[in-house]
């Protein structure tokens, strides 16, 4: 063999080893999904039965983020497991927060909705809308003075599915420990999206504190937890 032929026959050899040492999981994970199948049947091989796990979520999200319409990104199945995990531990603390200071917030303010009717709209809107017409009873059950705070409301079906929400209802009015308010509010209808509600079927509504400010001016706010975790959802994987 001459130099010339050894060279090059010890250059292939170098470069077979070196794409054999690299392997599936160090290359992108590919977007068609076949191909991706393919690729993450031999990748898989390598993983542990755990790793494996966090790579199925990952993928989950990426394919949900591609039904959304935005391009997948490229990245290796360690990059992935990487993101998966971090992804995950946010969420968790997100989570976590979330519970801790919605309890704190309930275990000193006390909500009953009731008094739920479909009536016709305040003279403001077009004639014939309608609205739910509620009753919010608050009482503060807690040793701090509250000044100020807001709720979320959700309104389901007799199933629990979801039918409206007001995300942020601000109320205020000082409240002493022991006091309890009342508040009149009003959900406007609209034929389209709340025709349940208008043919005055069973309805649950649900009230959380958001918001609660305390005299003083410390506050508890498990609505801004809970924007941090529907973030973390829309985060986009790059």
């Amino acid at each position: 063999m001459t130099m010339s032929r050894l060279s090059r026959f010890v250059g292939a050899s170098l470069l077979v080893a070196l794409t054999a040492s690299c392997g599936p999981k160090d290359k992108p994970i590919p977007a068609d999904p076949k191909a991706r199948s393919e690729f993450l049947a031999v990748a898989a091989a390598k993983l542990t039965l755990d790793e494996r796990n966090v790579l199925n979520r990952f993928i989950s999200r990426l394919d949900a983020q591609a039904a959304a319409g935005d391009a997948p990104p490229k990245v290796s199945v360690p990059r992935a497991l990487e993101l998966q995990r971090s992804y995950e531990t946010q969420v968790t603390d997100a989570r976590r927060n979330y519970q801790t200071t919605l309890e704190a917030a309930n275990a000193d303010l006390a909500i009953d909705v009731r008094d739920a009717t479909v009536v016709v709209n305040d003279k403001t809107r077009p004639a014939g809308d309608k609205a739910l017409r509620y009753v919010i009873n608050v009482n503060n059950r807690g040793q701090r003075t509250i000044e100020q705070f807001a709720l979320r409301l959700e309104f389901r079906d007799a199933s629990g599915k979801y039918q409206a929400a007001i995300p942020n209802l601000e109320l205020s009015g000082s409240l002493r420990p022991g006091e309890t308010g009342r508040s009149v509010q009003t959900l406007p209808l609209d034929a389209q999206r709340h025709q349940y509600i208008l043919d005055g079927r069973p309805l649950q509504i649900f009230a959380y504190p958001s918001r609660i400010v305390y005299a003083g001016g410390e506050n508890l706010e498990p609505g801004k937890e809970l924007q941090t975790m529907e973030s973390l959802h829309r985060t986009k994987i790059e």
